[in-house]
């Protein structure tokens, strides 16, 4: 069976490009475009992990972070965010994050990410 994960990223095409590569990895995606989007999807619908942009419209990722941790302390999130806002994947660990990633990234760095938070191999 494979893992129902939320991706959410404002920009569309690093949304399409990671949402490809996470599928051929295997997982099932659903995206969202903003922070208060993945909120109301987490509401309705059950996941088994969230990759979250940080910088994002409406709401950003450290902010859906601790909102996400409010109700769930337990969901693997990993955070994918440019690598100008290092001090803010730093404050995600803190937060409650279990990894994260700075882009541009290499793609054998995220799978390590993924197993290693996922505990599978791919």
């Amino acid at each position: 069976m494979a893992l129902k994960v939320l991706l959410v990223d404002d920009e569309r095409d690093i949304l399409e490009v990671i949402q490809d590569r996470l599928e051929a990895y295997g997982f099932t995606v659903v995206t969202a475009r903003t922070g208060l989007e993945a909120l109301n999807k987490l509401a309705v619908e059950k996941f088994d992990g969230i990759f979250l942009d940080v910088k994002m419209p409406e709401m950003g990722g450290i902010e859906a972070l601790e909102e996400i941790r409010k109700n769930d302390k337990k969901i693997p999130i990993i955070i994918i965010t440019s690598s100008s806002t290092r001090e803010a994947a730093i404050e995600a660990i803190a937060k409650g994050a279990n990894e994260y990633v700075l882009k541009p990234f290499e793609w054998q760095e995220l799978k390590a990410k993924i197993e290693t938070v996922y505990k599978i191999t791919m």
